[in-house]
């Protein structure tokens, strides 16, 4: 018979598990006894929504008093405390290295008068001597007010640090979700004393869900990002469409298959983790894909071939397959299209063997 040349489209077949988008184990940033847990296993939670609550009277009272030492140390600077920034504070707005400035500079003025004044001798050289040393004198305390200033900025600067610090641990006191999602597990229970790292809860995000499978390493070539892909769950009885978002850099040992990763719509939250799936990937068409009958295919110690039919002798061909249909089978090399091949007794035929068409028996 001839051979069949027809649009064949390549489909790559493979088993998987979905999986959630996100899964995060919540866990405690302060130590204390939880006050209230708000969520159970299923449970929806929204971002930023509150999932635990720790005693919080002694973070309060931390604060406080980080707050106090803080406020406290911004008088001794007398310094605007609606504007002030910590990291900027320029020592020279500070009141203490004003008052110094300033009793600098008058003395400075002074002298200069007193020393104009010894030139023309209308003064004495003691008022001379004893205005500089008073000059000398307040250059010293500027001196020394400007490194009293300098580390009470440096001891503002660990105050408010300490402020900030207090501050969220109070704020950690209520443990937040990071992300909207579903309550996997609950792992503390009101009453219970936590300790930095205590996990409290288990989040995960499964809109979109992910499948992720293998592809035999012979298709990976013709897999991209963002090519679409048919996934069928059959625990939901359902048919899905995803994008390729992930390929794995390696192959797998055991399978010699590639993992990908497909992203799945869940808006309905249908889709669980865990679910088995099966996909379907087009990797390309062929307008002009040759095939044969399944009988004409004949398979010895593992090297597949068919046999042409040629000027009535048999000649073997060697075949690279393809797809395989319920009665056809695409023949992805050692073929042309234009061949005549033998559908019977196939196995018994042999490189120059003579052959004789059969005739289709009259009606």
């Amino acid at each position: 018979v001839p051979l069949l040349v027809d649009t064949v489209e390549t489909i790559v077949e493979l088993n998987g598990r979905l999986f959630s988008e996100l899964e995060t184990t919540v866990s405690s940033e302060v130590d204390g006894v939880v006050e209230a847990t708000t969520k159970e296993m299923g449970d929806t939670i929204g971002e930023k929504e509150m999932l635990v609550k720790i005693r919080d009277v002694e973070y309060e009272i931390k604060y406080r008093q980080a707050n106090f030492d803080y406020m406290q140390t911004l008088t001794k600077l007398s310094v605007d405390t609606s504007s002030v920034n910590v990291n900027s504070v320029n020592i020279e707005n500070i009141s203490s290295v004003k008052k110094a400035r300033a009793n600098y500079e008058n003395l400075r003025s002074s002298f200069w008068r007193v020393t104009e004044l010894r030139k023309n001798d209308l003064t004495s050289k003691q008022l001379l001597e004893d205005t500089e040393s008073k000059l000398k004198a307040a250059e010293a305390d500027l001196q020394f007010a400007r490194e009293d200033a300098k580390t009470l900025i440096l001891t503002l600067q660990a105050k408010n640090a300490a402020l900030d610090l207090a501050k969220k641990k109070l704020e950690d006191t209520k443990v937040i979700a990071p992300y909207a999602g579903f309550i996997q597990k609950r792992i503390v229970s009101d009453g219970e004393y936590v300790k930095v790292g205590t996990p409290l809860y288990t989040i995960i995000k499964i809109n979109p869900i992910r499948f992720i499978g293998g592809v035999p390493e012979n298709y990976i070539s013709d897999i991209s990002l963002g090519k679409a892909v048919e996934v069928a769950v059959d625990a939901v009885n359902g048919v899905y469409t995803g994008k390729i978002t992930k390929v794995s850099p390696s192959s797998t040992l055991e399978s010699h298959s590639v993992d990908i990763e497909v992203s799945i719509e869940n808006s309905k939250n249908v889709l669980k983790p865990g679910y088995f799936a099966e996909a379907k990937i087009l990797l390309n068409t062929n307008p002009k894909g040759i095939l044969i009958p399944t009988e004409a295919l004949y398979i010895f110690a593992g090297v597949e071939k068919v046999f042409e039919i040629k000027d009535g002798k048999s000649f073997e061909r060697k075949v690279k397959l393809g797809r395989r249909f319920i009665d056809k089978i695409e023949i992805k090399g050692g073929l042309s299209g234009s061949e005549l091949i033998a559908v019977t007794n196939v196995t018994k035929l042999y490189d120059g063997a003579v052959v004789k068409k059969l005739e289709t028996a009259k009606q």
